[in-house]
């Protein structure tokens, strides 16, 4: 009988905390699920690391050359014998409830396709969750702006990948996850639990590190596509106001500010004729990034602080007053506090 979950994990190279991640799948509360591990040529000592565990449940496979991480993941897809395939990554942990909670959810919703979760970043002087959204509608509209699941947290009902013949594309290397999720999202609902049920290792080796350069350029090919299919034509200027919305380089810049909510209104007012997403979810993604961009900039003074409040954006979703009250200060004081 096949196992109801395949827990696929790539690992190259990864001796370093690949003891820790395999062991974090196995000592999981859920049992019912095989370990599909597929060492992607290694040359350190990871083979012998995943050998030195005595468990059934791992099934270890080992491609002869190093194919990469995207034709890795699709021989994975089509060797799992789960109902779900979780994803995994070697230098992650899962906390031991994962695969029970996310099971149970993916039952109980047999409209989800992909179902992540909330992650803890470590290994960063300062630790923090991304909480990613939670419902569908907000998960979509996410999509137009950044991936709205972490890739190593995700459980996948196998059945739609095989019915709509998905796999990861291996022209947008680095940003295959985010890509998927762009063409999966027709076929399937995502969502998120509202849970820490992994923690993300950011270290020099992983690959937001080491390759951010092609990673946010086949990012930005999703984005493009997304934004053209919601009718819009972006000037080189436009592309890079999103681009900059997305990512943590718009400090102290007014005229940043201004043409940001120009096109973050032409968003919006593009959307409610054309209805590709919920009205009501984007304008909620939006505020809510538009709020982190103007308290990212109070140390321009409480000048941007009156920008935010007559803002048409505010007045979409004026959600979140704990955080508004503290940019509020923030601009009084004229400089960023923790």
């Amino acid at each position: 009988m096949n196992p109801l979950v395949t827990v696929l994990m790539p690992v190259y190279n990864g001796e370093k905390y690949l003891r820790e991640a395999i062991k974090s799948i196995l000592n999981q509360t859920f049992r019912d699920f095989e370990f599909l591990i597929i060492d992607d040529g290694s040359t350190d000592k990871s083979a012998e690391i995943i050998k030195s565990f005595n468990d059934a449940r791992i099934r270890l496979e080992r491609n002869e050359t190093n194919l990469g991480l995207i034709k890795t993941l699709n021989k994975g897809l089509g060797l799992a014998k789960g109902k779900y395939i979780a994803r995994m990554d070697c230098d992650d942990i899962s906390l031991p409830k994962r695969l029970s909670v996310q099971v149970n959810f993916m039952e109980k919703h047999p409209e989800i396709g992909i179902c992540g979760s909330w992650v803890k970043v470590m290994g960063l002087k300062q630790e923090f969750v991304n909480r990613y959204p939670q419902k569908h509608e907000e998960t979509r509209a996410y999509l137009l702006f950044n991936t709205p699941l972490a890739h190593p947290s995700v459980i996948i009902r196998k059945e739609v990948m095989e019915k709509h013949k998905l796999e990861y594309d291996e022209n947008y290397k680095h940003a295959e996850d985010y890509e998927l999720w762009s063409r999966i999202i027709k076929h399937a609902k995502l969502s998120n639990i509202p849970k820490v049920l992994l923690h993300y290792r950011m270290h020099p080796e992983s690959v937001s590190k080491k390759n951010s350069s092609e990673q946010t350029e086949n990012s930005d090919k999703v984005r493009l596509g997304l934004i053209k299919n919601l009718g819009l034509a972006p000037t080189p200027v436009e592309l890079d106001l999103h681009r900059r919305f997305v990512r943590p380089d718009y400090l102290n810049s007014k005229d940043f500010i201004d043409q940001l909510e120009t096109w973050l209104g032409k968003i919006l007012s593009v959307n409610e004729k054309m209805r590709i997403y919920e009205q009501k979810s984007l304008a909620k993604v939006i505020f809510s990034r538009w709020l982190n961009v103007c308290s990212a900039n109070a140390s321009l003074g409480f000048w941007t602080f009156k920008r935010f409040w007559q803002s048409p954006l505010k007045k979409i979703n004026c959600g979140n007053f704990r955080q508004i009250i503290k940019f509020f200060i923030k601009c009084l004081l004229g400089k960023n506090i923790s």
